[in-house]
């Protein structure tokens, strides 16, 4: 018997890419195995399917023109949820897609509306040096406080059936601003709640086999080649530093010009491989496999592939971003310059050093990261949101 349905609401979901539609599609995955009814809405993106990916739920995919005509998506939304019904919403990220309209809808049938943050870009070298000259960066920057503002009040404060729920209690004027706005408001239901997923095993070894990387050092970034992974300042450092009988491998969902960039960066640099679209299950034995994992990102909150890293007693490299400080199991940077990046990197070419982090990363996953300990947070919280629905229906 279904524990009851929920709409779970994703920019992107996969094949797409991206760590909010992996981590929605985890949850879909995770509390269907539960025992709920769970439906997913995301956006037409006409991809190729993932055969090693298998479906988790029945997935809704509505068009980009609907979004462009208000009328007609508030027509299309009443019908989709009407013939739903849905006990919960629970909407990823806080993208503008249609999430106005779902939470207006959710107040009017008193549904509990839950919004999963994943972090907020607040960064200030994100929009003053990498994306937009400098008076429109300064602008942008500004900006993003204030939009992340109004969304927190406006989600959080105004509508007493509504959810916040974040991914760590951590947050700055500069690093998950959200949560640091929030908590300064003291929101009774705001809360905080992890990503999870099903462990990584290690099976029985044949990636590097297959992509001729036995004998080396592996270091491994599964990541979207974008310039948020600052992948391309990676690899120019990284260079500089002639290291031997070691491999940076780059796992790069889609192809495209960052990409392409990126090939140029190392040309024929034996150190350095790409390796496009691969099948989950070689995505999960190259991390399982690799001797560290490593990010270069200048925006990230809880980035999916660290977790995966340290499920498995992986150690990791990472800048100092979004919540990777309350992370265990790896070397955090204090800055993305060649000189912190060659300490970390020789201090993980020791084997004690990779065990020892490994060790704590896993320990680290399995007390608040497994699937176990998530979903018992998420359906307490599904729980006291029922029950606080249930209230406010008596008092009407």
């Amino acid at each position: 018997m279904s524990k009851g349905r929920i709409l779970i609401v994703a920019y992107t979901f996969p094949p797409g890419e991206g760590g909010v539609g992996m981590a929605s599609f985890e949850m879909a995955k995770g509390l269907r195995a539960l025992g709920w009814d769970i439906h997913v809405l995301t956006r037409e993106q006409n991809l190729p399917d993932d055969q090693s990916r298998p479906e988790c739920c029945s997935v809704t995919s509505m068009p980009d023109s609907l979004t462009e005509d208000s009328p007609r998506l508030r027509e299309y939304l009443d019908t989709l949820l009407e013939g739903l019904k849905p006990d919960f919403i629970i909407y990823h990220s806080w993208s503008n897609w249609c999430r106005e309209e779902l939470m207006e809808y959710a107040g009017a049938h008193r549904i509990p509306f839950i919004l999963r943050s994943h972090g907020t870009g607040t960064n200030f070298s994100a929009f003053f040096r990498l994306r937009y000259p400098p008076f429109f960066g300064m602008k942008k920057w500004i900006g993003s406080f204030l939009s992340t503002r109004k969304s927190v009040l406006r989600t959080g404060k105004d509508a007493p059936l509504n959810q916040l729920v974040f991914l760590e209690p951590c947050g700055t004027l500069f690093k998950g601003f959200d949560y640091y706005y929030a908590s300064k408001l003291k929101l009774p239901n705001a809360c905080c709640i992890p990503n999870t997923f099903p462990a990584l095993q290690r099976g029985t070894p044949f990636f590097r086999e297959k992509y001729g990387l036995a004998g080396v050092s592996l270091f491994t970034c599964a990541a979207s080649a974008c310039t948020t992974k600052q992948q391309l300042l990676f690899i120019r450092h990284a260079k500089r530093m002639n290291l031997q009988n070691i491999v940076f491998l780059f796992l790069v969902p889609q192809r495209n010009p960052y990409a392409e960039q990126m090939e140029k960066a190392i040309g024929d640099h034996p150190g350095f491989r790409i390796l496009y679209n691969l099948p989950r299950h070689e995505v999960e034995a190259a991390i399982s496999e690799s001797d560290a994992m490593f990010l270069y990102s200048y925006q990230e909150q809880q980035p999916l592939c660290i977790l995966e890293a340290m499920s498995c007693g992986i150690p990791w490299i990472a800048p100092d971003i979004g919540c990777i400080s309350v992370l265990k199991g790896g070397i955090m940077l204090k800055s993305r310059t060649a000189g912190c990046l060659k300490k970390a990197l020789t201090s993980m070419l020791d084997p004690d050093t990779r065990k020892s982090l490994g060790a704590a990363g896993l320990r680290q996953w399995q007390q608040r990261y497994a699937p176990h300990a998530v979903y018992a947070q998420w359906e307490a919280l599904l729980r006291s949101a029922k029950k606080s629905e249930s209230i406010q229906a008596h008092e009407l």
